[in-house]
């Protein structure tokens, strides 16, 4: 690549800068928003091998197909393209729009969603995006993607699991019901997670140089230019 490529290359680069307050940023919280409410309601058959032993007690592999709501790895990836500040308040306007507006969440809507064990998922998703996108300003590189991912999942998985708990002390549910939802979103679901999240910001990165675009002609805050070196993986 000679130079003139390279320098307009690197106009599409995320410069190390903090996510502006601009016209731009808010349209790309408000596409966030739609993408976090699609993902809700999208569910996908993974299918893969896993090893196991069967009746006889020999080890096997078996052909596994689950089903998978890729609603963590959309957060996680909210959070690498609009930083911290905006994906918390993104997540802020999802739950308001579940509340108040329109039922946007996995089970419906409305105050009354915050006695379903599901609620501790979404509180999930509003803490997650904060560490995440602290993570990924410092740098973007492979060992920050690994790290935000693993510090993303395990806080939307452990915000749930204790409120999960939370409801069953309280009880407005059943520690049967704390134990089968754990089941169902825990497990194989986890890793599914991990690994999906992973892909989700690597992708990012070209995401984020297009829509930088956008976020950095602010019409209502002046931005200086950056003088830090552009970190590309």
């Amino acid at each position: 690549m000679n130079k003139r490529y390279k320098e307009q290359f690197l106009e599409f680069v995320y410069r190390g800068e903090r996510t502006p307050l601009s016209i731009g940023t808010l349209m790309v919280c408000l596409l966030c928003l739609l993408f976090i409410i699609v993902a809700t309601f999208t569910q996908i058959n993974v299918s893969h091998v896993l090893p196991s032993f069967d009746e006889a007690g020999d080890f096997v592999f078996k052909n596994v197909s689950n089903p998978y709501v890729p609603q963590i790895p959309v957060v996680i990836f909210i959070a690498a393209i609009l930083g911290p500040l905006f994906g918390f308040l993104t997540m802020l306007l999802y739950l308001f729009i579940g509340f108040f507006i329109w039922p946007v969440f996995a089970l419906g809507g409305g105050l009354d969603y915050v006695k379903s064990g599901l609620f501790g998922y979404i509180l999930g998703y509003i803490f997650a995006v904060i560490p995440v996108g602290r993570i990924l300003e410092k740098k973007y590189n492979l060992k920050n993607i690994f790290l935000a991912t693993i510090v993303g999942v395990l806080t939307v998985h452990l915000c749930g699991m204790l409120y999960c708990m939370l409801l069953a002390m309280l009880k407005i549910v059943s520690f049967s019901y704390v134990s089968s939802a754990i089941h169902s979103l825990g497990g194989i679901k986890t890793f599914y997670d991990v690994v999906i999240s992973f892909i989700f910001l690597i992708l990012a990165i070209p995401t984020k140089m297009i829509l930088w675009i956008a976020m950095r002609s602010s019409i209502t805050k002046k931005l200086k230019k950056s003088k830090k070196p552009v970190e590309i993986i």
